[in-house]
């Protein structure tokens, strides 16, 4: 019985230091997020899981490249869900330099 219970407290060990370190790594990520849906609401749009997605693709990059490349997928995704151009770049601007 004692090495179920062990066995059953080291999982759960594993299972808490694997959520934590994810967390951590996506910590940024969601700052910036914040920082583009807050903006949004501001300006009236309803923050739907779409729209938070975008402003995630945004606020994840590696190079400058990828930066370029995640700003228009933000900006265009923005646009498609009904956001208009100006405060799509507004909001996308957000995303990347807000943390």
């Amino acid at each position: 019985m004692n090495a179920k219970i062990a066995s059953a407290v080291t999982s759960v060990g594993i299972l808490v230091a694997a959520s934590t370190a994810s967390l951590m790594a996506a910590e940024s990520a969601s700052a910036v997020s914040a920082s583009c849906v807050r903006y949004l609401q501001s300006k009236n749009y309803a923050p739907t899981s779409e729209r938070s997605d975008f402003c995630a693709t945004g606020g994840h990059f590696n190079s400058d490249l990828e930066k370029a490349i995640n700003y228009q997928s933000c900006r265009f995704g923005l646009e498609g869900t009904g956001v208009r151009y100006a405060d799509a770049v507004t909001a996308c601007n957000y995303a990347q330099t807000n943390g």
